[in-house]
Formats: C-alpha cells, structure tokens, sequence
C-alpha cells in the first residue's frame, strides 16, 4: 500500500511569532488528520524547509507526498521557484510521487469565508 505524506507549504517570515503560528496551526490540522502525517514547511525565511520535511516523510517510508501551497495567489514562486524545488526533490527521491496542490487563488471556501466575515460586520 502506497503511504501519503503531507506538506502545509507556507512563505516563512523573519518574524518568529508568524513561523510558530503557522507551525501551531498546522499542528492542528494534522491532529484533526491522525489517518496521515502532515508536517508544516516553509519555502523560505524559516525551518523546517521544504526539502527538510520531503527528507522527513520519504525518511519514514512515504511514497507519494502532497504539498498543498499555503499561499494566497499565484506569483512567481508559485509559477516558477516551487515547482523548481520539486523537480529538484524529484531527482534526489526517485522513488517518491510528488503531488502540488493549487494555492488558494480563486478558492471557493476562501471566497465564502471572506463573505462570511463581511457579513459578520454588517448591522443587520
């Protein structure tokens, strides 16, 4: 059986509260995901980098790893630099299926949680 692991791909900050409340928050992803192992990353300004945690996840046996891009739109490191460190991860683990997930551009359940807090603020 093939064994999936995940990577919440976050920008990184060289403010240290924003790594830990990203890290916090996919720690809480995972705990509501125990059936998987989902581990946060960062593309830059922070540890564990995206090449840490891919040598993490293939270190314990994954073959496929997920990498959801926890990124608002699509500018050029999602065009251009992630999916140059993935082809790069690719060649180093082989054996190891990566799949990219789409950011959250144009993301319904975004657009309705935008509306939603909107909503919330208005007097009726």
């Amino acid at each position: 059986m093939e064994e999936t692991g995940m990577i919440v791909l976050g920008h990184g900050s060289r403010r240290r509260e924003v790594g830990a409340a990203f890290e916090a928050m996919v720690g809480r992803v995972a705990e509501r995901m125990p059936f998987v192992r989902v581990l946060p990353a960062f593309f830059s300004l922070g540890e564990p980098t995206l090449a840490d945690q891919v040598g993490v996840l293939a270190g314990a046996g994954c073959s496929r790893i997920v990498i959801m891009q926890y990124f608002l739109y699509n500018g050029v490191h999602i065009e251009q630099d992630i999916p140059a460190m993935v082809a790069e991860l690719q060649r180093k683990y082989p054996g190891v299926e990566f799949e990219l997930q789409p950011t959250l551009q144009d993301d319904l359940a975004m657009e309705r949680l935008i509306e939603a807090r909107l909503r919330g603020s208005l007097p009726f």
